[in-house]
Formats: C-alpha cells, structure tokens, sequence
C-alpha cells in the first residue's frame, strides 16, 4: 500500500503563484520607501538625487576634483538594488539614488 499523495493540476499552480507573490513582496515595499529630498535627515547631510546640484560652498566635501567622484553609488554605505536606487544604511535602509550625494559619503 502506498501513502504517496498525488497533486492536481490546481494545487501546483496555487503553490507557484504564492511563491512567485511572496519573492515579490521586498522589491515592492523597497520602491515604495525613497528618500526624499526634504526628509529632515536628507536636508541635515545634504543629499540631493542628482550629485551635480550639490551647493559646493555649502557641501566642500563635494568640491574640487575629489568630490566631483562622490556619488551614492560609490559609496560604502550603499547596497545597489539594480534599478539606479540603492539602500542606504544612514536612512535606515531606504532607497536613495545612485547619482545621489550626501555629506555622510565614505569611499568603498
């Protein structure tokens, strides 16, 4: 006597839909949280999405030909996500651009 139970057709494809649902839901709730650039810590360390904005006579950090390599991308604190955004470990995680800088920057 055998006690191997057979699946239907149905049961493998509700199976595969949840996986599928489930191994979506982290890249869904990570694009949902970017930083913003007026959020009080964004607006404490400078950050902008677009590096070459930065006030330079505000941020020397970014100033001169040093600065001019400093991106969110290139930094130490950043965890590429694949798409140009990136987590960030002074925002808690959130997704900061690539392109982006804040004065937090710290070479890799």
């Amino acid at each position: 006597m055998s006690n191997s139970k057979k699946f239907s057709r149905r049961d493998v494809l509700a199976a595969s839909g949840a996986i599928i649902a489930t191994s979506l839901v982290p890249r869904i709730s990570l694009a949902a949280d970017k930083v913003t650039e007026d959020d009080a810590t964004a607006v404490a360390l400078g950050y902008l999405h677009d590096a070459s904005k930065v006030d330079t006579a505000k941020w020397a950090k970014r100033a001169g030909d040093a600065g001019a390599n400093q991106f969110c991308k290139n930094c130490a604190l950043y965890v590429d996500q694949g798409d140009g955004w990136g987590a960030c470990s002074i925002f808690q995680g959130r997704l900061v651009n690539g392109n982006g800088w804040c004065n937090a920057w710290i070479s890799k």
